[in-house]
């Protein structure tokens, strides 16, 4: 059985999918785009990269993700897919103006900004100690490595500013005691595109399984359920304590019912207007119990 419920979410609820939500004070494209980035090279500063444990299926994932809007686009029903593989993932072109000098987020074909719809598999983390922050990490060391979203994040900031999902295939990039603390409010606008940031709350497991369930994921989420099927195809119970994968998804919108449509109906080709972005949603299974993140209530 599924349950919806608002933030703070019932201590003994049954499994299932609940969600929480936060409202939020509000801050003082034509082309249909999608970026991929698997970041799978992390072998330090001497190869001109990040440093942490490399990971080949990364890419592979990446590339899986691709394959569908590849398809779309034979059909005449996508414009543009654009490849960004490990160096080619750098620190500048997913940091805001505002908040780095060496900022180009909305840098042509390059920035993350610029794009409809972004995927990425890399390592990700959060802040254990004031809960204010999730990262990405690069696959470049020119910039910075680390992108955090309270401090280089900021999606939406001008006209040029086109994100409007972000699906992120990283650990911890989807904490739900960030979320609680407001942590994903720094990365938007009130008027920001932005509408669905997916990831995971806690660690998750990585293997060549992970394309299996981001072809359906993809294959599946064209005109509905970008949010849902998120849910759905990256779950994973490992029975162990502490070993399940829980993914999350936030969902920023005016209204909690601008929020649910986008959640349940929008898709790639068919994302949701949810208004101003004043209000958030988290999405999560119930009672998931992963490595580095609390047991979700």
């Amino acid at each position: 059985m599924r349950h919806f419920k608002r933030f703070p979410p019932a201590a003994a609820m049954a499994p299932g999918v609940l969600c929480a939500a936060l409202l939020f004070a509000p801050l003082a494209g034509a082309v249909d785009e999608v970026q991929v980035h698997g970041v799978a090279n992390f072998r330090g500063s001497s190869e001109g990269e990040c440093s942490a444990s490399s990971h080949s299926v990364h890419t592979k994932t990446a590339n899986t993700f691709a394959a569908t809007f590849n398809t779309l686009k034979n059909s005449g029903k996508w414009d543009q897919v654009i490849y960004q593989h490990n160096k080619s993932t750098e620190g500048r072109y997913w940091k805001d103006t505002s908040k780095s000098p060496t900022g180009n987020d909305d840098a042509l074909d390059k920035g993350v900004d610029e794009t409809d719809i972004a995927y990425i598999h890399t390592h990700g983390s959060s802040d254990q100690t004031n809960r204010n922050w999730v990262s990405l990490l690069m696959g470049n060391n020119s910039t910075t490595c680390s992108i955090h979203s309270n401090s280089l994040m900021l999606w939406g900031a001008n006209a040029a500013s086109d994100l409007d999902i972000m699906v992120a295939k990283a650990c911890q990039a989807g904490q739900y005691e960030v979320f609680v603390k407001n942590g994903f409010f720094h990365m938007r606008t009130s008027t920001s595109p932005l509408s669905m940031w997916n990831s995971f709350h806690g660690d998750s497991s990585c293997g060549n399984f992970v394309n299996r369930y981001v072809e359906d994921y993809a294959d599946h989420s064209v005109y509905d359920g970008a949010g849902e099927n998120w849910l759905d195809e990256a779950y994973d119970n490992r029975i162990l304590k502490d070993r399940d994968d829980c993914p999350t998804s936030v969902v920023f919108g005016s209204s909690k019912s601008a929020r649910t449509s986008m959640f349940k109906y929008g898709g790639w080709k068919d994302r949701k207007d949810t208004g101003n972005k004043t209000g958030a949603t988290m999405w999560y299974i119930s009672k998931c119990d992963p490595d580095n993140g609390m047991k979700l209530p």
